[in-house]
Formats: C-alpha cells, structure tokens, sequence
C-alpha cells in the first residue's frame, strides 16, 4: 500500500504535464489561427473583414480554442482534428463579446478601443452577426456525418448562449432577484462557451452523447468560476475596462453585490437605489464609496471562499474522475482562470 503513493503523484504529474502540453500546443493553437483569418476574409477588400481582423487581432487567451484541442485528445481523439472545431468556438465566443461591448456601454476591449466605439453600434452589430456565421463555414471540412453532429450541438450551445445573456440583461439589480437568477443568467451565458468546446471534442473523440453531455456541464461551471471572478475583479480595475467598478455603473446584480447583501442586508436600501440609477447619472464618488464599502465589509474574502468551494466540487465530480487526463485539463483550466485572483490573495500561483 506504501507504494501506491509515488505512483499515483507520478500518474498526476504526468497527467498535469499532459494537460498543459496540450493547452498550449503551439502548432495547432497557430493553424486554428490561421483558419480564423481565413474565415474571416481578405480586410484590404472587405470592410467587415476588416473589422473582424481588428477585434481578433486585439488578442485574447483563446482558452476556449485551447480547451477544444486539450479536451479531444484527453478523451482518445486526435488534438488536430479538433482544429476546426476550436476555430468555430473562438469563433462564436468572440461574436458575444462584440455584441456584449455595445450592450454593456463598455468602450474598451483588451485595453484597445472595442469596436462599437470606433465604428458605432450599427457596425459593430453587423461585425457581431458576422462572426456568428463563420464558425458553421469553419466546419465545412469535416465528414458529413461529423458535421451534421457538430452543426447541431453549435446551433444548440449558441442558443443557449444568448438565452444567457437575455437573462443577465434582465437581472437588475432589486431585492426580489438573488443567487438563483444569477446562477441561472451566468450558466447560461458564460458557462455555455466553456461547456461547448468539450461538447464537440467529445463527439470528434466518439465518446456517447450522455458522457459528452456529462463532461460539457461539468465545464461549464467553469465558465461560473471565470464570472465570479471577473466580477471580483471589477472592484480592482483589473478588468481591461474604462474604469474601476463598471458593474456597479451598469447597475449588475453582480456576485460582490449578492455577497454584500448576505453579510450586511441593513445595507440593501442605498446599494439598490445606486445601482437603479442610469449609468450617466452615477457618479465616480458613488461608485467609490460602494466600492470600498464592498471591500471593507468582507464581501471580497467570502466571494473567494465560494470560488474555491466551487473549484474544489467540480474537480471531484463523477465525470471528471472517470478520466485522469480530462480530470488534468479541466484542473489546469481552472487554475489558469483564477490566476488573476492570486493578486488579492497575496500569494504565488502555483
């Protein structure tokens, strides 16, 4: 029994090393790049090529395309076939953001100026649309049985997508919303496109539809942690947004917001009234105020504690723990999205 221990740590080493190796697969991260510039068109000829180019090239973690090329291999495919399958992903998720930039006012994108800001909103528009058409071309090259699955399962993720983000424009803040209705907005929204590349690697890896199914949702609460966290970090400016503390602008019934009320309800009244008030008419004063009330009423330890309790969860699920290799990129992944959050913890990321 003694020697079961360095073998099992061995066994995770290697199994993190995979992971790893395949998150940054540098090859196929470079031709899925490539097949999105291809997509996208000829930019000295075509002004929504153009655009497309623009807000590509403004960078971006590609976790999702990452993710798609790690999840096919660990589950017994080969990582280049999931190529096109990343680019339609990266593809899609880059779609939201166009589209989220305008709904959300925010003027900046990756510390460059998001393209409603630089085009106007019509364009911008059109630019989101037609991002949203180019990751079914991007499937084109596969069989047509393969295609037909994976044309349906990014029709369905998409739907879901937006049904998301419908919800999470419909959460404002007021007392009669609370941690269900913004579970509900942010699985739907920001869990989905963590959930979809792992949905189609499975199916490219020949794994049944109800262990593909199994393995997409356990993702997604990735995709939960990712907007707990950026909703954290919107009280530290670490956002790449025009300013510290834009969901509190943009009236969101934010995780810090829901935090705060379960630690001090006596504060509902004039945290509800500031986030009711149109973006234009709240001021920097107030928003720094409510900001350093959130910081100093502990909300930012106790939202972390649920952070990790919810990493912790999802690591040990059933689905990930029939398989040592998903089970390695998936805690690789996480440890990747909540890096940021090492700054507030004052330690080193491991």
């Amino acid at each position: 029994m003694k020697a079961a221990a360095p073998t099992a740590t061995k066994a995770l080493k290697h199994a993190r090393a995979l992971a790893t190796a395949l998150l940054d697969h540098t090859d196929l991260l470079a031709r899925v790049e490539a097949r999105m510039t291809e997509l996208a068109g000829d930019r000295l000829a075509d002004p929504g090529a153009r655009m497309v180019h623009e807000h590509l090239g403004a960078g971006g973690k590609r976790l999702r395309a990452r993710l798609a090329i790690a999840a096919c291999q660990a589950l017994g495919g080969r990582a280049e076939d999931a190529v096109d399958w990343a680019a339609a992903v990266e593809l899609l998720h880059n779609a939201s953001l166009v589209h989220d930039d305008i709904q959300d006012g925010d003027r900046t994108r990756r510390g460059k100026p998001a393209l409603w800001a630089r085009y106007g909103s019509a364009q911008a528009i059109n630019t989101g649309d037609l991002l949203l058409m180019l990751p079914f071309r991007a499937l084109c090259r596969y069989p047509a049985e393969a295609q037909a699955a994976l044309v349906q399962i990014l029709a369905e993720y998409a739907e879901s997508t937006v049904r998301g983000q419908i919800r999470e424009l419909a959460l404002t803040a007021s007392p009669d919303k609370g941690w269900g209705d913004y579970f509900g907005a942010v699985s739907g929204k920001t869990g989905t496109l963590f959930a979809l590349p792992v949905r189609g690697a499975a199916e490219l890896a020949g794994r049944q539809a109800d262990e593909a199914k199994n393995l997409a949702l356990t993702f997604a609460s990735i995709g939960v942690l990712y907007q707990l966290q950026d909703d954290l970090l919107d009280l530290f400016d670490a956002k790449g947004r025009d300013l510290r503390g834009s969901d509190i602008y943009e009236g969101r019934l934010s995780a810090v917001v829901l935090t705060h009320l379960d630690l001090h309800p006596e504060d509902a009244d004039e945290v509800f009234e500031i986030l009711g008030k149109p973006r234009e008419q709240t001021t920097t004063h107030e928003v720094s105020q409510i900001v350093e009330r959130f910081a100093e009423g502990g909300a930012a330890r106790q939202l972390l504690q649920r952070i990790d309790l919810l990493a912790s969860k999802l690591l040990a699920s059933d689905s990930l723990r029939a398989s040592p290799d998903i089970q390695a990129v998936a805690r690789e992944l996480v440890h990747r999205v909540l890096a940021p959050l090492q700054v507030m913890r004052g330690t080193d990321h491991e």
